[in-house]
């Protein structure tokens, strides 16, 4: 595993707050989760290692369009930090995409391995699944419900259809959780199938409850998935670095 520095991902983040637009943040967040989100851990294939860069991969109907405006901040960025990873930039504009709303920061260290082909298809959990197939879907990836749940939450940011999912689209706060609890779409806001089947399972329903009451533990529990997220498929993550969350269990 390359070793890189902690300065060198403050530069990266202070490079790339500098660039990115904050209506692309959603978007930008929703890339890292694309790139790790292919993983597999029993063929320990796909993962957090910038396949979604490559022209196969972001043109499926899952990543294109939208993801051009973030593949064009992360190909300014690797031009002016060539000795990064592609997967560490996706990683890292992620993180930062999430601390410009508001969120937590979330240093989620450097040195992934990028891959050099497109990431298996079918990966992606789908707008229209039960909270049995999400499950299963991160089950596959090595995470549990916790996690699960935690990273939905990144629909406090964006929208689906030109409907944003919360009242304040840019702002990362605990409010979609409070959204999906109340099933009342207000303000021209809207959610997705998948979001409102989180309350038909006892166990997810239980984690949603607790983020729509509790905003400092769903910003920690963020981080801390966030990051285990952006490690999927490596060889583990590294000593994390200072800042960095502790890792959660499954559960």
């Amino acid at each position: 595993m390359i070793s890189v520095t902690d300065p060198v991902e403050s530069a990266l983040r202070e490079y790339l707050r500098g660039r990115m637009a904050i209506e692309h943040a959603p978007a930008q967040l929703r890339l890292a989760f694309h790139d790790a989100g292919t993983y597999d851990v029993k063929t320990h294939s796909g993962g957090a290692h910038g396949a979604i860069h490559l022209l196969n991969e972001a043109a499926r109907a899952e990543n294109s369009g939208w993801s051009t405006v973030c593949l064009e901040l992360i190909s300014q960025a690797k031009a002016d930090f060539p000795s990064l990873s592609w997967a560490d930039l996706v990683a890292v504009a992620g993180a930062v995409a999430v601390e410009m709303c508001g969120g937590p920061t979330i240093r989620v260290g450097l040195g992934r391995v990028d891959a050099l082909e497109p990431a298996p298809e079918h990966r992606l959990p789908t707008t229209d699944e039960g909270a049995t197939k999400l499950k299963a879907h991160f089950e596959r990836m090595g995470m549990g419900s916790r996690q699960l749940v935690a990273l939905s939450g990144g629909h406090t940011l964006g929208s689906s259809a030109g409907r944003p999912f919360t009242r304040d689209p840019e702002i990362f706060s605990n409010s979609y959780f409070q959204h999906v609890i109340s099933g009342v779409d207000e303000a021209g806001t809207t959610l997705l199938e998948s979001d409102r089947a989180l309350l038909d399972d006892p166990e997810l329903r239980g984690w949603v409850e607790l983020y729509a009451q509790d905003r400092q533990r769903f910003f920690e529990d963020f981080a801390n998935a966030y990051y285990r997220l952006t490690w999927l498929g490596g060889e583990g993550p590294p000593k994390q670095p200072a800042g960095a969350p502790v890792a959660l269990g499954d559960t």
